[in-house]
């Protein structure tokens, strides 16, 4: 059996009852006879025709016995009404949601082809609640932020955060990834770590796969208006984890810390769901101090850092040696110099990249 979304509905509701007034009187037979005949009070027929009661499967039959007319034909007149009048309490409702439209950044999400770019405003309600996934923007729906542990205040908005985080959820639900292994994963981090010197159409296929290949979904996903995302990790299902980035900073050394902060997350932090909203590498609570350091000590070895500093030749000479000895991106060295305080921000710079969003 299927079931078609295509399926056109009237706009008026076409009572069982109206139907059945007009199916009496053509055979001359009174409510109260065909009561009669149908063993029932006339009370319930009276109900019927004024759509005060509905035609149900045994009342079908007995319709059928009496009148000759399928008892299927009542069963689906009845059936179809009932859409049709819950169809335009909907209508109704969705007008009545449209109001809460401004909360949410419908016309970036059809602009990436998140939604369909609808003109009419209830039109665009039903397509982010489709998109959502909930019945109504008066729910609170926006739970799905809520339940992560939100890094950094600023000014954001829940709803613009919600979305999203949904996106990342819809992205990573289609994608094909094998179960859960931290070992695998590990693994998976060492290879990528090697991948900070390539450009992104070099390392993205490449990180992508390794991560899937141990149970993790990488998803890159535009930021939104007030959505203020940097990245966000967390667990969807016993199987699976998921890594989501926004190219918030546009840096490379950002996009690269923050990639194996969240890492961390999922290593360190288990079932629990984390976000940040603010500049990565900031201090926060306990769990977030834990996967800057992870992050940090991941990218380069504490030791060799302490003593890197300790020499205080932060020429770019020196900070491409270094990196160069790491096997990483000297951009990454300067970005923690400069997050560090150890040099300003307006030095180094020519060594730091950028990414940016390829538009199709």
């Amino acid at each position: 059996m299927t079931i078609s979304k295509n399926q056109v509905w009237s706009d008026l509701p076409i009572s069982p009852g109206s139907v059945l007034e007009e199916e009496i009187e053509a055979r001359a037979m009174t409510q109260k006879e065909l009561a009669m005949r149908m063993g029932r009070p006339p009370q319930v027929v009276n109900e019927i025709i004024k759509a005060k009661k509905s035609i149900t499967p045994e009342t079908a039959l007995e319709l059928e016995k009496v009148l000759g007319i399928p008892a299927q034909v009542w069963v689906n007149l009845e059936s179809v009404y009932r859409m049709t009048k819950a169809k335009n309490d909907e209508r109704k409702r969705l007008q009545q949601e449209a109001s809460a439209l401004s909360r949410f950044p419908v016309k970036e999400m059809a602009k990436h082809g998140w939604i369909p770019a609808f003109r009419q405003p209830e039109d665009k309600v039903r397509a982010l609640l489709e998109f959502l996934g909930v019945a109504s923007l008066q729910e609170p729906w926006s739970q799905t932020a809520a339940a992560f542990r939100i890094t950094g205040g600023g000014n954001y908005s829940p709803d613009a955060l919600g979305v999203w985080l949904k996106k990342g959820e819809i992205d990573a639900h289609k994608m094909s990834t094998a179960d859960y292994d931290e070992a695998r994963f590990r693994a998976a981090m060492d290879e990528i770590r090697d991948m900070t010197t390539e450009t992104p159409d070099a390392f993205l296929p490449r990180m992508i796969e390794l991560c899937a290949g141990a149970g993790v979904a990488f998803v890159l996903t535009k930021e939104l208006p007030k959505s203020g995302a940097n990245g966000a990790a967390r667990r969807l299902g016993p199987h699976k984890r998921l890594i989501q980035l926004s190219l918030k900073w546009k840096w490379a050394d950002v996009f690269w810390f923050t990639f194996f902060h969240e890492a961390g997350h999922i290593l360190l932090h288990g079932t629990r769901s984390f976000v940040d909203v603010t500049e990565i590498g900031s201090s926060g609570t306990p769990e977030e101090d834990e996967a800057n350091r992870f992050a940090a000590n991941f990218l380069v070895n504490e030791k060799d850092w302490d003593e890197f500093i300790r020499e205080r030749d932060w020429t770019e000479p020196a900070v491409c040696r270094f990196a160069k000895n790491a096997g990483i991106h000297p951009g990454i060295v300067v970005g923690r110099l400069h997050h560090e305080k150890l040099a300003p921000y307006n030095r180094l710079t020519a060594l730091k990249d950028r990414f940016a969003w390829v538009e199709e």
